[in-house]
């Protein structure tokens, strides 16, 4: 019984250790695939699929480098075999497409595209589990980040106005949350947001969010708390989180996807209920009309004349 134990663990061993090195065999693939070089990437990728049958990443790869006279019917066969779980089609469709524009493109075009091309870029970084970085057109570093077993990895940056970091996000190796990070020009956190699911996308959901600070209230709103003397902006020292600990009498922006606008809601027991927010009221505004200077103040959501 021990011997009959010890030798299904050396086989379980054994098979995990070809998994690996098959896995590691095939991203040697896709780099050479990168590269340019169809015929190095071909025999990684065959070496990859003797190593694990089930490898099915090597598969799309080694399809991608037979020339169309090689094709047979076998080869066709493997896109009605791909699994439905995971986003195997998605990339044997990218890949095919992309070879059938390479024969299109001249060799200047692939070289900014793998500089500039974010969706290009970001695909060759999760089929070679590499970092990547993403250029503007004046060489200044627009976005980073990194992907270990096709899966984003540590923390994506991505950089705004003037090369400043806007925003960021860190992703967790022990759950699925992401925190999303938005930052002031001088680096200081403004906002927090955890959430699921890959940011700005439609699998994206939001679970808590705290607000530090707000840049220009009365234009650019996202929250106020409505004290005795009026609107008042929480700072650094008096974050908000958005949840069932939330003071009363603070009024939060949300986005509307059914109607595309910006809504306002008031906290009040923990609950959010909607309220007609203002911003500009109490401001004046001056400026010409039918050639003569008129004069405005906002009250209630309303312009009324000032006589002067």
């Amino acid at each position: 019984m021990t011997i009959l134990l010890l030798i299904l663990i050396q086989f379980s061993y054994g098979q995990n250790q070809d998994l690996e090195k098959s896995h590691l065999t095939e991203i040697e693939g896709w780099k050479s695939y990168f590269d340019g070089n169809r015929t190095e990437a071909k025999s990684k990728f065959t070496k990859a699929i003797e190593l694990d049958s089930t490898n099915y990443l090597a598969k799309i790869g080694l399809f991608n480098t037979k020339n169309e006279s090689e094709l047979n019917e076998a080869d066709f066969g493997l896109i009605q075999r791909l699994p439905k779980k995971g986003n195997y089609n998605d990339i044997m469709l990218k890949l095919m497409m992309a070879n059938q524009v390479d024969k299109e493109l001249p060799d200047s075009i692939k070289v900014m595209r793998n500089k500039y091309d974010e969706s290009h870029i970001k695909f060759k970084a999760s089929l070679t589990d590499s970092e990547f970085k993403v250029y503007d057109d004046n060489g200044n570093v627009r976005q980073t980040g990194a992907f270990k077993n096709r899966k984003p990895i540590g923390t994506w940056k991505k950089y705004g106005y003037q090369n400043k970091l806007h925003h960021s996000f860190t992703f967790s190796e022990e759950t699925d949350t992401i925190v999303i990070k938005y930052y002031k020009p001088n680096g200081i956190v403004a906002r927090k947001e955890l959430t699921t699911g890959m940011p700005f996308t439609n699998e994206s959901k939001k679970f808590k969010e705290i607000v530090y600070w707000q840049e220009t209230p009365g234009k650019n709103i996202e929250y106020l708390f409505v004290s005795e003397n009026g609107f008042t902006v929480f700072d650094g020292e008096n974050p908000v989180i958005f949840d069932e600990s939330t003071p009363d009498n603070i009024i939060q922006m949300k986005f509307n996807p059914e109607t595309y606008s910006q809504e306002a809601v008031i906290w009040k027991d923990g609950k959010t209920i909607p309220f007609e927010f203002c911003p500009y009221d109490g401001t004046t505004m001056t400026y010409l009309e039918n050639g003569m200077k008129k004069s405005y103040r906002w009250e209630d959501c309303k312009k009324i004349p000032i006589d002067k």
